[in-house]
């Protein structure tokens, strides 16, 4: 059994998920990805056994990538409101500097591939923000709605963010930043 590179591995990714943002995940075609990367097809299938691990795979890492980076984010000694607004803040700009992966993560959760992924990975990425939700409606900052619902809102207001962000409507900036919070923050606050 052959021994696995990391580097090649890094490259295997970097390329599937420049693949998937150009051409969606028909366009991954394991013999001409191992072509991009530079390797032999059964090289290729020493790091996936199919295109279906290897989508998979991929998206397991950019969860659990993004789930410890944003762990990083908040820290203790902030009041609420502050360590709400530094996970809004990362996942800004997590998702405009990555913006192939988050591509890659969308499309990947609208897609077969998503029931793949194991649910501990799923109920992960959701882990802090939850937490930090309980939190709030513990101590009677936000209202008190269902996760999943606050979660929705946090979701589409973030997302639509990025996009005026990417299309120019709004500037990445403090003042651009703070107003869209500050929408999401009136659409959960108590």
């Amino acid at each position: 059994m052959k021994l696995k590179d990391e580097a090649k591995k890094a490259a295997i990714i970097e390329k599937t998920i420049d693949v998937v943002f150009q051409k969606g995940f028909s366009g991954v075609k394991m013999a001409e990805l191992a072509r991009l990367v530079g390797i032999s097809p059964s090289t290729l299938y020493v790091y996936y056994k199919s295109k279906e691990d290897l989508i998979v795979s991929i998206c397991i890492e950019l969860i659990n990538l993004g789930s410890e980076k944003s762990g990083e984010e908040i820290r203790k000694d902030l009041p609420y409101k502050l360590k709400l607004k530094a996970l809004w803040l990362f996942w800004i700009s997590f998702s405009i500097n990555n913006a192939k992966e988050m591509s890659f993560l969308m499309q990947v959760k609208q897609s077969p591939y998503y029931d793949k992924v194991p649910d501990v990975v799923k109920e992960n990425k959701y882990k802090l923000g939850f937490e930090l939700v309980d939190l709030g409606k513990k101590e009677g900052l936000i209202k008190n709605l269902d996760n999943e619902i606050i979660a929705a809102i946090m979701s589409a207001i973030l997302t639509e963010t990025v996009k005026l962000i990417m299309n120019k409507t709004i500037k990445f900036n403090n003042k651009d930043l703070d107003m869209m919070f500050s929408t999401f923050w009136d659409a959960i606050k108590n």
